[in-house]
């Protein structure tokens, strides 16, 4: 056991809990829906800390959503799928994972718009 521990599912009435994710080596903004249909951003920087560790920051900044969307170069994209796979165990709540470069939070608000609807 990794000593991890999941955070509380989010509920939410009506609409799917969603999170749309841009990720690089450096730092990844996490749009997500809030549980009375607004949204919120975070920004997660890696500073100094080993990748491990800031992908496990990114995950618990996801949280445990029904539908989510990640975007960014492929080797840490793939690894931040990989990531949230492991504490999660919901492989089927990753609608896609896509190659992209930057994306404004702008950006990420409406993908999170249609993810949502």
């Amino acid at each position: 056991m990794s000593g991890r521990q999941t955070p509380p599912a989010v509920l939410t009435v009506g609409q799917p809990s969603c999170a749309v994710v841009w990720i690089n080596g450096r730092e990844a903004t996490v749009a997500r829906t809030t549980g009375h249909g607004g949204s919120s951003v975070a920004v997660v920087s890696r500073g100094s800390e080993p990748e491990s560790l800031f992908l496990a920051a990114v995950t618990r900044a996801i949280g445990d959503r029904q539908r989510i969307l990640i975007l960014g170069p492929s080797s840490t994209r793939l690894d931040l799928e990989r990531e949230y796979v492991s504490l999660f165990q919901r492989p089927d709540r990753l609608i896609d994972v896509e190659p992209a470069g930057p994306v404004t939070v702008a950006g990420l608000l409406e993908r999170l718009g249609t993810l949502s609807a």
